[in-house]
């Protein structure tokens, strides 16, 4: 091997000392910064609270109102409807058992035999039972319509009310109509196997 010429590590040199230079660059150039930012304020939108703004704020401040007491002809028909849907609940409840026990024994038996044919003849009067549900159903829904177009169209609390309690009646009947339907879904599938 030859003796050659060695070279310097380059981790080796030492840096130069830039924080003087640095130091005298950031006092200088940071008071110019902060002028440019201050000047030429008029270009851009105020910050400060703007007339809508406090509106809004003071809006959702102010009370709703005290819900008045339904409109008595309009409560008289809905508790009418939630009756006649206690009646015919009842009445699919007594059906959908007597379905049950004949889909039950039907279980097994094929297509087109005489326990398939009674508990199907069952199951089409669990449906009729079922429909008179959907009717008071559907009179609550052009019910709620009703009230709903009244309550918006005035400010009267007894409209808010009667919306109320309208719309409250139809989700308890939706719910209960929900039921039978789950419960004549049940008793078809029983069927098919």
């Amino acid at each position: 091997r030859s003796t050659s010429r060695r070279r310097p590590a380059c981790y080796g040199t030492p840096m130069p000392d830039l924080s003087r230079s640095v130091r005298k660059s950031v006092c200088f150039l940071l008071p110019l910064a902060l002028t440019a930012c201050n000047g030429g304020m008029a270009a851009y939108p105020s910050l400060a609270q703007r007339p809508a703004e406090r509106a809004y704020a003071t809006a959702s401040a102010i009370k709703a109102p005290a819900i008045g007491s339904p409109i008595a002809a309009t409560a008289a028909q809905v508790t009418g409807l939630e009756a006649t849907v206690a009646r015919t609940h009842a009445a699919f409840e007594r059906e959908a058992r007597d379905t049950d026990r004949l889909a039950t024994a039907a279980r097994g038996s094929g297509i087109g035999s005489e326990a398939w044919a009674a508990a199907t003849t069952a199951l089409a009067a669990l449906e009729s039972a079922r429909s008179q549900t959907a009717v008071s159903l559907a009179d609550l829904d052009a019910l709620q319509v009703r009230t709903a177009v009244g309550a918006a169209q005035t400010s009267d609390s007894g409209d808010a009310a009667t919306y109320q309690l309208v719309a409250e009646a139809n989700r308890r009947v939706a719910t209960v109509l929900n039921d039978e339907d789950a419960r004549i879904s049940a008793l078809h599938l029983m069927l098919k196997n």
